[in-house]
């Protein structure tokens, strides 16, 4: 009887979990993004209520009732004030956002109500009532979980059967088709933004009496509210619902019956991280929206200026400042440490971990416990803490192999909560309050304990930081910077050159959960006695935060926003002021939200594009100065000039790829019962192009996927040359010499024509993880690359980014990307969208001499059929996903079954590619 009472128990605990994961539901499918800050309008609730009824005196319904109100409101608030503001900014920036609201509202309770853990009376009869003979169980709980079950019900039939409910439903698959049928997605995003947050502060004024009051605690509520909805897939409340009892009972049961600390609410994260991993894709489908990121720096280093201010911050540091003042500089320069593990995970990578200041807890955890109970050296347990933490960062980065974005994140966040609570929350191993008490500190002799010497230890901080930043800037400029911000601008691409990138990822957790690990040692070790249980969840999520007010793709951006975090230069320079130091978490939220809206790149962007303004605005108003601006400019375009035509006489000479032809033999692909290609079968010769033509939804691009390994297919065989490479992986197909490009151009938008070349050529071995950390050398790109781009005239383009490129010239730089990598077959998904018939007659001038001049075999999908017919040497053409005729342009051309699956696809579909083409104009002629 003993577990049928607490099933029952944990039965209104899940109730109630699902009614917070049913808001967050509702928010993700009225606007799209998923609201970290759920947690926080729970607080919200409480608080309300609790200053209503208990503060007020005013009777308990007429508390929950504007508990209730209160979260409509504010949730209203947010999305008109701030989200509405940002439709346009990528994911990655609106969940940040939503993070930043987490960090204004917990931030506003402590100012208001203070940290000290306060009662609240239950609404709810709690006396026991036995449902079931011998297991007595709350009222309340009975009461919840029907609450529960209710708000499922409503929610259900209300956003399956009315007019509201369809058109939120619409929003959430598609904004500007629904947005086209009239309906609004700023009123459907307000609306599902107010109920979620109503609902959340709702169940808020319920947990309260259960939980108690503390804004920490109930902020965190978000985490079982996410892995209820990640297991709905944030679409279905009864499954919400079933997912949160199911959640609220095994929490239950594990804290009646497991004693180990923190295992019992870490359990249900294990799960979901579980079936994250399970559910997720290695590769993402070609229809991922991939988020436009923020500005990423050169990662050009300036050894003047870095010797300078090192060397003023020496003396500043030894000369001028005080103890306390000492302590703040190196509070922040350990917290500068910590963003840049963010700025490389997070801004050279694109993957969203929640997890860096948790593992920097592991390292300062690792090395205080090595330090202490087996009496190794400072230098020997830090070092043995960074690789250690290094090995559970590839544990953190297991979800990030199969999942991204949104998922990462929620991913990322579960395993930090898992690792403070079973390890730097757990007083077996950390010592509790007290802490690890460890040895005075020295490093070759020197006596670097920071309580006696703190001016010592600041000097090891700021060289530390120096060092990291460093190397940060050579990882950008090297082969390992070009593939991480290539797998975070477009991980099908990336693969399509041969790119390992789970190997990238890998990579970037284990050196980011390194770096993290040197900034825990720096910070904790600052003491006598390392308390594990300070690197708490939450600041993972304010450490991501300031990193990008900073700016998250920039090393200066990460140094900047570490200033305003608890404890360092910030709190110092407000401490100034009596009481406003305490309201720094307040003032970096707001911020925050700031820069959002106004400058999601960053205040050290922000500052540098004031500063070209300003230094613009000099040049103009001295004398003499725009004279020597116009030298300068002049002589950087000479240089440019000369450069130009260095790339175009080493060009000259092409060399011929190895001769190896393309046989794709019954090739068969089913999506979930639906065949997408049925009996597809061609062979592309060396030095020949071939063409792949059909209506729309024949299953050109299909086949592309599923012979370079995007798709599995379900039949049939790929040769290349005399090589099998039916299933091999995307990347080993690069690798063997097949290439392709994309129908979107798929260039990688942070690099140069230049960067983008050499990412396609670089000669890679895996010791570039670690070499270009210190050495890595400039860009050289090999002859075939250099080849490429005389080929296609990109001399006075290198140095570009594909955004400052027209269409027509990204398409044809795409294509030189794909070359610069000598593939011996180069299958080109539809080069000739978008441009002009002049464009496209000079590209298929292009793809000839690819065949002819390259020895490449070529395959050739595309909508101008025109196009096809003249530059190809054989034609296949497909119609639902099987072959219907091949041959000889001309014989295609006259075959009258490729004309009525033409016009028969026409009359189907009124903007089919072939209107105006050649075969319907001779045929109509």
């Amino acid at each position: 009887m003993d577990i049928i009472r607490f099933v029952l128990i944990g039965l209104g605990a899940g109730a109630l979990y699902a009614l917070v994961a049913q808001g967050l539901v509702l928010v993700y499918r009225g606007s799209g993004v998923l609201n970290f800050a759920q947690g926080a309008f729970v607080m919200v609730g409480a608080y309300v209520y609790y200053a209503v009824s208990v503060q007020r005196g005013l009777p308990l319904v007429v508390g929950l009732i504007a508990a209730t109100a209160a979260g409509v409101l504010v949730g209203a608030l947010v999305y008109l004030v701030i989200l509405r503001n940002m439709r346009h900014s990528s994911g990655l920036l609106r969940v940040v956002a939503t993070l930043a609201v987490l960090m204004v509202l917990q931030a506003a309770a402590v100012l208001i109500f203070g940290v000290d853990i306060l009662s609240v009376p239950s609404l709810l009869p709690t006396e026991p009532i036995e449902l079931i003979a011998g297991a007595p169980v709350g009222m309340d709980r009975v009461i919840l979980f029907v609450i529960g079950l209710v708000s499922t019900a409503a929610l259900w039939a209300v956003y399956r059967y009315t007019t509201f409910g369809r058109a939120t439903s619409a929003v959430a698959e598609n904004q500007r088709a629904a947005a086209s049928l009239g309906h609004s997605p700023d009123r459907i995003g307000t609306v599902n933004w107010a109920i979620g947050s109503g609902l959340a502060a709702l169940a808020g004024a319920f947990i309260a009496p259960i939980t108690f009051l503390q804004p920490t605690q109930l902020s965190l509520l978000v985490i079982p509210a996410l892995a209820i909805g990640l297991v709905a897939n944030f679409t279905s409340f009864p499954l919400v619902f079933a997912a949160g009892l199911g959640l609220g009972i095994v929490e239950s049961l594990m804290a009646r019956y497991v004693t180990t600390p923190g295992l019992s609410q870490s359990v249900p994260f294990v799960v979901v991280i579980m079936m994250l991993i399970v559910r997720g894709r290695g590769l993402p489908l070609r229809s991922h929206v991939l988020d436009r990121l923020p500005a990423v720096g050169s990662g050009r280093i300036r050894p003047i200026p870095v010797l300078v201010t090192f060397a003023a911050l020496t003396l500043v540091l030894t000369q001028l400042l005080s103890t306390r003042w000492v302590d703040a500089f190196t509070v922040s320069m350990g917290f500068a440490v910590l963003c840049l593990s963010v700025v490389l995970i997070v801004g050279y990578a694109g993957q969203l971990s929640l997890a860096q200041y948790v593992l920097a807890g592991i390292g300062a955890f690792i090395a205080a416990r090595l330090a202490a109970s087996l009496g190794w050296g400072f230098p020997l347990a830090a070092v043995a803490a960074i690789v250690l933490t290094m090995i559970v960062g590839l544990l953190v980065a297991l979800p990030a192999l199969r999942t991204r974005g949104i998922n990462l994140a929620i991913a990322t966040l579960g395993l930090a909560v898992v690792l403070y609570n079973v390890v730097l929350n757990n007083f077996e191993y950390s010592g509790g309050t007290s802490g690890i008490k460890v040895p005075s500190i020295s490093l070759f002799g020197l006596d670097l304990n920071a309580i006696r010497h703190p001016e010592r230890y600041a000097i090891f901080a700021a060289v530390m930081l120096f060092a990291v930043a460093v190397a940060l800037l050579n990882v950008r400029r090297g082969a390992t910077g070009r593939r991480m911000l290539a797998v975070r601008s477009n991980e099908r691409a990336a693969a399509a050159l041969g790119i390992s990138v789970f190997g990238v990822k890998l990579f970037a957790f284990a050196a980011a959960a390194g770096i993290a690990a040197l900034a825990g040692i720096m910070l904790a070790f600052r003491s006598s006695s390392v308390i594990s249980a300070q690197f708490a969840t939450f600041p993972s999520i304010t450490a991501v935060a300031m990193t990008v007010v900073g700016g998250v793709g920039l090393v200066g951006g990460g140094i900047m926003g570490s200033t305003l975090l608890p404890g360092g230069i910030g709190s110092k320079v407000l401490s100034g002021i009596e009481g406003l130091d305490t309201w720094l978490p307040l003032i970096s939220g707001l911020i925050l939200l700031w820069i959002l809206v106004t400058e999601p790149s960053g205040l050290w962007q922000m500052n540098a594009h004031l500063g070209h303004r300003v230094a613009s605005l000099v040049r103009r108003t001295l004398p003499g100065r725009t004279g020597q601006a116009g030298q300068d400019a002049a002589g950087k375009g000479a240089a440019r000039e000369t450069e130009a035509e260095s790339v175009a006489e080493a060009g000259l000479d092409i060399e011929r790829v190895p001769e190896r032809g393309l046989r794709v033999d019954g090739l068969r692909v089913v999506f979930g019962g639906v065949v997408a290609v049925a009996d597809a079968n061609f062979e592309v010769r060396p030095g020949r192009v071939h063409g792949l033509i059909g209506p729309n939804g024949a299953g050109k691009t299909t086949v592309i996927d599923a012979v370079t390994g995007f798709v599995a297919a379900t039949g049939g065989s790929v040769r290349l040359g005399e090589t099998d490479i039916t299933g091999w992986s995307a990347r080993q197909i690069a690798e063997a010499g097949l290439g392709r490009s994309f129908q979107s151009v798929e260039l990688f938008d942070d690099l140069t024509i230049r960067e983008n070349l050499a990412v396609a050529c670089d000669r890679w071995t895996p010791w570039r993880y670690v070499t270009d950390f210190l050495r890595p050398g400039r860009i050289r790109l090999t002859g075939p690359a250099l080849a490429a781009a005389h080929e296609f005239d990109l001399h006075n383009e290198l140095d570009l980014k594909p955004a400052e490129l027209s269409m027509g010239r990204r398409r044809v730089a795409a294509i030189a990307r794909a070359v610069a990598a000598s593939p011996s077959v180069l299958m080109l998904d539809e080069p000739a969208a978008g441009l002009s018939d002049a464009e496209a007659e000079h590209l298929a001038t292009l793809i000839r001499r690819l065949a002819a001049d390259w020895g490449m075999g070529v395959v050739l999908v595309e909508h101008n059929i025109d196009m096809v017919l003249a530059a190809c040497d054989e034609v296949t053409v497909l119609t639902a996903g099987s072959v219907l005729v091949s041959g000889r342009p001309d014989e295609v051309r006259n075959d009258p079954r490729v004309l009525e699956a033409y016009l028969g696809a026409s009359a189907e579909d009124e903007s089919d590619e072939l209107t105006g083409s050649a075969i319907v104009r001779d045929a109509v002629g």
